[in-house]
């Protein structure tokens, strides 16, 4: 096997595949602000984008960038877990009664946006879901990929900027009766999220420091 690339080898990789795992988002924020409707913009940048995430992957393989591969695999194993533990989160929110506000209505809006069909229909219903995840899981690669092996709490603070994001963005078309239930769940949701995401990098990844 081969020595483990250079530190900045594997920073190009780093950039690059970071870069990649932000496309997902990019997606919802050019079909928001009306730059470019999802279905091209997943067309033409998102589909390509994992195809390189893929190629880098196995790059990374071959030139033994041992950093960047664990913490690409435990971004998207943990990306996976966290986005499950934030939907039993907003789920358990929900049914609780605590707070009146369907915390997956905008799941089904993205699919609608995607394949064009009404948020009702079961097509769109797998697509929004799906999206979600890559989502999910684009989130938690980006942040391994940030920050290795950090302190869970940087995990924490990760999802309290996601959730300053969604305040943000939501709003713009989701229709929002009460501020505070929203405010409520998607809270609670991110900063599970994070914490989940947080605990298992510092248990899994490995410091960009040990990058030789």
């Amino acid at each position: 096997m081969p020595q483990p690339v250079s530190g900045n080898v594997q920073l190009g990789l780093r950039v690059s595949a970071a870069l990649c795992a932000l496309v997902s988002l990019l997606a919802l924020v050019a079909h928001i602000f009306g730059f470019l409707p999802m279905p091209f913009f997943l067309t033409f940048f998102g589909v390509p984008s994992l195809v390189l995430l893929f190629a880098l992957a196995a790059l990374g393989r071959r030139l033994n960038a041992r950093v960047f591969l664990r913490c690409l695999l435990v971004g998207l194993l943990g990306g996976i877990v966290a986005t499950l533990a934030y939907d039993l989160t907003k789920y358990g929110v929900r049914v609780s009664g605590l707070f009146d506000f369907d915390g997956f209505k905008a799941i089904y809006i993205f699919g609608g946006w995607i394949t064009g069909r009404e948020t009702s229909s079961v097509t769109a219903g797998v697509a929004g879901w799906l999206y979600h995840f890559w989502n999910g899981i684009s989130f938690g690669i980006f942040y391994t990929l940030a920050f290795g092996r950090r302190h869970w709490m940087y995990g924490v603070v990760y999802g309290g900027v996601m959730e300053a994001c969604m305040l943000g963005l939501f709003p713009l078309f989701v229709q929002i009766t009460n501020k505070i239930d929203f405010i409520g769940v998607s809270m609670f949701g991110h900063l599970v999220y994070g914490a989940a995401l947080g605990m298992i990098a510092q248990k899994h990844a490995l410091s960009w420091k040990d990058a030789v």
